[in-house]
């Protein structure tokens, strides 16, 4: 099975949720780390439901959106559970930026500076932000057995966006002295 079936089941496993729920929740947590479209949302609930992996949650009253919301089954949550303890695979190294900076002597004058500069800009700005969600997260899901962990996850973007910053002065640095 690809990630994406244990992303949703991940999400499912938090509170019952519909595709666009989903979506939603990706765009608003995950995105800092991980993505999906609705091209691979929606038909990795058919196949999770197929497989019995989730199941539709029957609502006391029909949503008057027609949202079907989904939760994992007993079997679904064993499956997670099961890859969560599987060591991550290796992500193969793939970084433009970096890229352009090994061919470098190649660019237009002024142009990886120019790249460096930028970095600097958006990885601020992507502190900013986490320095946000990290507030937000610690008023308003107080007490949510979860809350560490999204927390954790949320430590590693703003680590890593500091490094960024960090190494992207160094970088700066080095090329003023070519």
């Amino acid at each position: 099975m690809s990630t994406t079936p244990y992303a949703i089941l991940g999400l499912l496993s938090i509170e019952p949720m519909s595709g666009y729920d989903i979506r939603r929740n990706l765009e608003e947590s995950l995105s800092y780390f991980w993505s999906e479209s609705y091209g691979q949302i929606y038909p990795a609930l058919r196949k999770l439901e197929a497989a019995r992996l989730i199941a539709p949650v029957k609502q006391a009253a029909p949503d008057t959106r027609r949202r079907k919301l989904y939760t994992p089954t007993a079997t679904g949550r064993a499956r997670l559970r099961t890859w969560l303890g599987e060591p991550p695979k290796p992500q193969p190294p793939r970084h433009e930026l970096l890229l352009k900076l090994f061919f470098g002597r190649q660019a237009a004058p002024g142009a990886c500076a120019a790249h460096l500069r930028r970095l600097r800009v958006q990885q601020e700005r992507l502190a900013t932000t986490l320095e946000g969600v990290e507030q937000q997260l610690k008023a308003e899901r107080r007490g949510h057995p979860d809350l560490r962990y999204w927390l954790i996850a949320v430590s590693f973007g703003l680590e890593r966006a500091q490094s960024l910053i960090d190494w992207s002065d160094y970088a700066l640095q080095a090329l003023e002295k070519a």
